[in-house]
Order: C-alpha cells, then sequence, then structure tokens
C-alpha cells in the first residue's frame, strides 16, 4: 500500500505497488505480468485467510483490520486479462468517463453486474466524489479515463506489491485493481459491515486517482478520512506499526489517536 510514480492524468499516490510496477498496466488488453519474489511473503494457494498460515496474530493486528478476516470462498486466481461489463442505459453527458471490468476467470455468486452496481453506486453518491466530480460510465467501444477493475487476489498481490504482508488493492496509473480477497471478506476494521468496506475500497483508490494521499487519524474518536489506509487500521499507532519500514507516502505517528470507520469522503 504505498505510492509508484504519478501519472499525468490527475496524478497521486498509489494505494500499494512494487517499484518494479512503474507502468501503467490498465491501458492495454493483454495479460499482465504476475511475477513472484523470490523470497519474502507469498499468497497461500488455498482459501484460508492468510492468518491462519503464520503465528497467531496478536488483538492489537485484530484491531489494526490488517489480515484478512475469515470468510467465503473467493477467487483466487485469474487469466491476467480483464473485459468490461457492459453498461446499462444512457451514459451521462459529461464527467470523468470510467469502465468496470472483472478479470477473467473471476467468477461472481451474482455476476458481473453486481460489482458495476456497487462501482456505480459509490462514484454516483452525494457523500461520494461526485459532490466535487462527475463521472461518466462508458463501455468498451470507448477508451476510459479510469479503469475499475475486479482482480483476483494473487494478481493484485502480484501488481500491488509485496512490501507488506496483507492483501491489499491499489490504484496504478489510471486503473483501480480491488482485490477478490478484500471484495469477498473485507477487513477487520469493519467487522461484518462488509458493503460499507466496499463502499470504502472504491471511494480511496478512486481518491489516489484523484490525486490524493494517503491521511492519517486526525482526532480522536473522529471518522476515520476516507484516505486513511482503513484496511490495515483505523488509528495511528497500528497504522504506524503496520506500515514501520515500508513508504507510504505519509508519515505516521504513534499519538494514541483513533478513529471510527468512514467509507465516504
Amino acid at each position: 500500500m504505498r505510492p509508484v510514480t504519478a501519472v499525468p492524468y490527475l496524478a497521486g499516490v498509489c494505494l500499494a505497488a512494487t517499484t518494479v510496477v512503474a507502468l501503467d498496466v490498465g491501458m492495454e488488453a493483454r495479460p499482465a505480468t504476475v511475477a513472484w519474489p523470490s523470497s519474502g511473503v507469498v499468497p497461500s494457494t488455498s482459501s484460508s485467510p492468510p492468518s491462519a498460515e503464520r503465528s497467531a496474530p496478536s488483538v492489537d493486528t485484530f484491531r489494526s483490520g490488517a489480515d484478512l478476516p475469515a470468510g467465503p470462498a473467493f477467487p483466487e486466481h485469474g487469466a491476467g486479462t480483464w473485459h468490461v461489463v457492459p453498461p446499462s442505459g444512457k451514459p451521462g453527458a459529461s464527467g470523468v468517463t470510467y469502465a468496470v471490468e472483472v478479470e477473467d476467470g473471476v467468477v461472481l455468486p451474482h455476476g458481473d453486474d453486481s460489482f458495476a452496481a456497487v462501482v456505480d453506486h459509490v462514484l454516483r453518491h452525494p457523500r461520494g466524489w461526485a459532490g466535487r466530480h462527475a463521472f461518466r460510465r462508458v463501455g468498451g467501444d470507448v477508451e476510459p479515463e479510469l479503469r475499475i477493475r475486479l482482480t483476483s487476489q494473487r494478481t493484485a498481490r502480484s501488481l500491488c506489491g509485496f512490501e507488506l504482508p496483507y492483501d491489499t488493492s491499489c490504484r496504478i496509473g489510471s486503473t483501480v485493481h480491488l482485490s477478490t480477497a478484500r471484495w469477498f471478506r473485507g477487513a477487520h476494521t469493519y467487522g461484518d459491515d462488509l458493503r460499507g468496506y466496499r463502499v470504502y475500497a472504491v471511494n480511496h483508490e478512486v481518491g489516489h486517482f484523484l490525486g490524493l494521499g494517503h491521511e492519517v487519524c486526525p482526532e480522536d474518536g473522529a471518522p476515520a478520512p476516507v484516505m486513511m489506509q482503513q484496511t490495515l487500521s483505523v488509528d495511528n499507532d497500528g497504522l504506524a506499526s503496520i506500515t514501520t519500514g515500508s513508504d507510504q507516502g505519509v508519515v505516521v505517528v504513534p499519538d494514541g489517536k483513533a478513529c471510527t470507520p468512514n467509507p465516504w469522503p
């Protein structure tokens, strides 16, 4: 969940990427190069949460939400290519054009439209970025300014980086990759509120596309900024501990401030 090189259009900070991923992998319909590190943390091939494969996490780790919660099975593998989910109805007249895409090989219980419906809801909601920016969904016949993709766990791990040993989503260039691991299971910080977490994930990554970087908890008991890395923690002590030694684009001071989960800007 660390920054990558900014892009010319609405340059911003990426939630997670390795230094080797400095190109926009989302603009061409070719297989993504999935490179696993020769050492370090490599995702499991099982559907068990990663925490089960390491030593039992502490209460603080669960409080931070860094480990993937237990829950239903999710698509771990994909083809490294994506297909556009066709929009229904007429597109808007103006706004940032975006396409909703699902990785080939990823099968959703209620179909691709269930993923697209959440993305559309978030980008059109007045509590979201729609209050400041207009968005217009397009199909495969238009080159979009933004791509929002549901990406399998293994592909997301490879593209978003191995610096932190947790499942995360990321924005690389003008492409948002939402990990299936998190889309299906959420984060400990959100508890049973999976829908709230999904709203947060879309808003956070699109925020990076709009040029915003990471933030920290500003005041004890306040709603967490949507640009805080809430997947990992909603308190500064936890976030500082988890991200020690990695460049996340923000200095986190362990000052005891703890926020509450908040999915909206």
